[in-house]
């Protein structure tokens, strides 16, 4: 991949946000009672840790995130990003209460993020014949702009990174919404494409 992805090329990455953001909506769809969530176009684009924090509404944003790292032959950093309110609204719809301790709210939205981040890497596994795992979740509350500095660190982008991203919201009420955001290392991009043939 040269140091500017080709047009050719993030249309293929963004293939591949389709469908393991697809298939990773479909796992939180399950998750909050079948209820219908809708999935924006993906995005695939190579950008600063100051644009993808852009990406989620500023550098100031209040977010809640689940963070996990890859193990397989794509590296990088799987982020599922809530707005703080969305993020005690998809609790509440997980654990079927709002009065739920926090510990409880805490395991059960780090288990969500692992169900579906499970679903997107597998679904890429599958289109890349490759065999791909998340890491243990780790949550993060804070401001967008921290949260993608540390993940940006952690898939060893330099100044750009190469990001899939996408947006989903939940049908009904409570009302929930949020990204799944792909944070990919330079040479695992490189990696795809050569698999994807591109």
């Amino acid at each position: 991949m040269s140091p500017s992805p080709s047009d050719i090329q993030l249309d293929a990455l963004r293939e591949v946000a389709n469908i393991g953001c697809g298939h990773a909506v479909n796992a939180l769809a399950r998750l909050v009672g079948g209820r219908t969530v809708n999935l924006s176009v993906p995005r695939a684009v190579l950008a600063a840790a100051a644009e993808v924090a852009e990406m989620l509404g500023g550098a100031e944003a209040p977010v809640v995130a689940a963070k996990l790292g890859m193990e397989g032959q794509l590296r990088g950093v799987l982020l599922l990003v809530l707005p703080r309110e969305d993020s005690a609204a998809l609790e509440a719809l997980l654990l079927r209460r709002q009065d739920a301790p926090a510990e409880e709210r805490e395991s059960a939205l780090s288990e969500a993020a692992n169900i579906v981040a499970s679903a997107c890497l597998s679904a890429i596994g599958t289109l890349t014949g490759w065999r791909l795992l998340p890491s243990v979740p780790e949550l993060v509350r804070g401001a967008a702009g921290l949260v993608v500095s540390h993940a940006v660190t952690e898939a060893q982008g330099g100044d750009r990174v190469v990001v899939l991203e996408t947006r989903f919201s939940a049908v009904g009420a409570p009302a929930v919404s949020g990204q799944v955001l792909l944070v990919l290392e330079r040479e695992s991009s490189r990696a795809l494409l050569t698999r994807l043939g591109v």
